[in-house]
């Protein structure tokens, strides 16, 4: 089954997803969240296959030897010990939009348009932003 997770980014140097990760279920309630971020932006909500996160080659995006569990209770660091950031996720990550822009995108969806489940997402999302990490949708398939 795929699951989606909304994300936080704490850190770049190196790369660390936040141990609070939202996982996105149910599906109805992510849809609407990403259409309307969607119709503000079309980056706002970057989705990445998490699969793709991690690299064993310089070459190659992916892994076959190690696998994300984004269920995991721990924050996620790629500082090589045991995963290394992929060259793909490196490229998604530089065309991620600055966090003032995505401030002032998030803060003007309509909540009349969502339900409560995506608006108690939307305000995490704005309170990641207001912490200083940067917000990504990581998709998981599989589980």
């Amino acid at each position: 089954m795929t699951r989606y997770w909304l994300t936080p980014i704490v850190s770049y140097s190196p790369l660390v997803l936040g141990a609070d990760r939202i996982d996105c279920t149910p599906p109805g309630s992510l849809e609407m969240l990403r259409e309307q971020a969607n119709g503000k932006h079309p980056r706002l909500l970057a989705m990445f296959k998490s699969s793709l996160l991690v690299s064993d080659d310089e070459e190659l995006c992916g892994s076959e030897f190690v696998e994300l569990d984004l269920g995991h209770a721990d924050a996620i660091c790629f500082d090589g010990n045991p995963f290394h950031l992929s060259h793909c996720a490196e490229a998604f990550l530089d065309r991620l939009l600055t966090r003032k822009e995505a401030m002032q995108l998030v803060s003007a969806l309509n909540e009349r348009d969502l339900d409560a489940e995506s608006i108690n997402w939307k305000n995490q999302w704005l309170r990641w932003l207001e912490s200083g990490c940067d917000v990504i949708l990581l998709r998981e398939d599989g589980h």
